[in-house]
C-alpha cells in the first residue's frame, strides 16, 4: 500500500522525537504541562458526528481534544499533540468523555462515542480494568464507547495492541483501528487485532476530492475491511462530490467538514440524512 499524503481536517497523533539523554527530562516536563493544564481546565472536548450511509439508526460521534493557553486562546494541535503520550491525559479524556456521553444518552439519544487513545495506552495493563470501573460509575453500557488506536501505534506495539483490544472486547467495549491504510501491509495488521470499526486514513478521501486519487485504491481497502466483518469509516469528507463514490465502494460511515466540523456539543440532527 502506498504512503498517502498527510490528512487535512483530521486530528493526527504526531510522534515527537527526543534524544535518549533528554528523555527523562522531556517526560517530566510533559507530565508537568499535562497536570497543570488539567488543573487549570485548559483541555476542551469537541465532537464530530459520523454518519451512516447504510441506514444505521445508531448515532456516532468522535471526540477530539483541544487545548487553550492561559489567555484562553487555542493552542495549535501541532504544539500539544505530543502530550497525548501521557497516560494521565488518556484517563482524563475517558472520564470527561464518559460524563458528556452519559448526559447526552440520558437526554434520549442512542449514541456511541469514539475516543482516541495514545500509544502509551497500549502498554498500560491497568487501563482496561480502570475503564470498566469508570464506565460503570458513569452509568454507561460498555458498547456505547469505542476506543480508537492509530494504525502506526498498533504496528509499533503489536503485542500490547493484541492484548488491549482483546481485553476491551471482553468487557463489551468496541474498538476501532484509525488512520488505516498508511502502512505497507494494512490488511495484515487488521488480522492481528480485535476491532469492530476501521477508520480509513483521511488522505484517501482528500485525494479523491482533489481528483488525484484512484477510487479503486479506496475500494480495495474498504472491501478488505468489509470482508473482515468490520465497519468502515471514511473521514475528511469536505464536499458532496465524493458521496456517490463512497456509497458505491461500500463505505459504512462518513465524517468530515461537509457534514459538520467538530463542535463543543453533540448537536447534529441525524434525521437530516435519514
Amino acid at each position: 500500500m502506498r504512503h498517502p499524503r498527510g490528512s487535512r481536517g483530521e486530528a493526527e497523533v504526531l510522534q515527537a522525537s527526543t534524544k535518549p539523554v533528554k528523555k527523562a527530562a522531556a517526560t517530566a516536563l510533559t507530565n508537568s504541562v499535562v497536570e497543570e493544564a488539567i488543573e487549570q481546565g485548559r483541555f476542551r472536548l469537541l465532537f464530530q458526528p459520523i454518519i451512516s450511509l447504510r441506514g444505521d439508526s445508531l448515532e456516532h460521534y468522535e471526540v477530539f481534544l483541544r487545548m487553550v493557553n492561559e489567555q484562553d486562546k487555542d493552542v495549535p494541535p501541532v504544539e500539544f499533540l505530543q502530550l497525548l503520550s501521557d497516560s494521565k491525559l488518556d484517563r482524563w479524556l475517558i472520564l470527561e468523555s464518559s460524563k458528556a456521553l452519559s448526559a447526552h444518552r440520558a437526554a434520549g439519544h442512542d449514541t456511541r462515542l469514539i475516543i482516541n487513545l495514545s500509544s502509551k495506552a497500549l502498554d498500560d495493563e491497568a487501563l482496561v480494568p480502570w475503564i470498566a470501573v469508570a464506565l460503570k460509575a458513569a452509568g454507561l453500557p460498555p458498547e456505547s464507547v469505542v476506543f480508537q488506536f492509530a494504525e502506526s501505534d498498533v504496528i509499533n506495539r503489536l503485542k500490547g495492541a493484541k492484548d488491549i483490544t482483546r481485553a476491551l472486547s471482553d468487557i463489551n467495549c468496541k474498538v476501532s483501528l484509525g488512520q488505516f491504510g498508511r502502512s505497507i501491509d494494512p490488511i495484515k495488521t487488521l488480522k492481528h487485532v480485535s476491532v469492530d470499526y476501521v477508520k480509513v486514513d483521511g488522505s484517501f478521501t482528500l485525494d479523491l476530492q482533489d481528483n488525484h486519487g484512484d477510487p479503486q485504491v479506496l475500494k480495495a481497502l474498504v472491501n478488505a475491511v468489509n470482508e473482515a466483518g468490520k465497519l468502515s469509516v471514511v473521514p475528511c469528507v469536505e464536499n458532496a462530490s465524493v458521496l456517490a463514490t463512497l456509497w458505491q465502494v461500500g463505505v459504512n460511515y462518513i465524517q468530515g467538514q461537509y457534514l459538520q466540523p467538530p463542535t463543543p456539543r453533540m448537536d447534529y440532527e441525524f434525521t437530516e440524512i435519514a
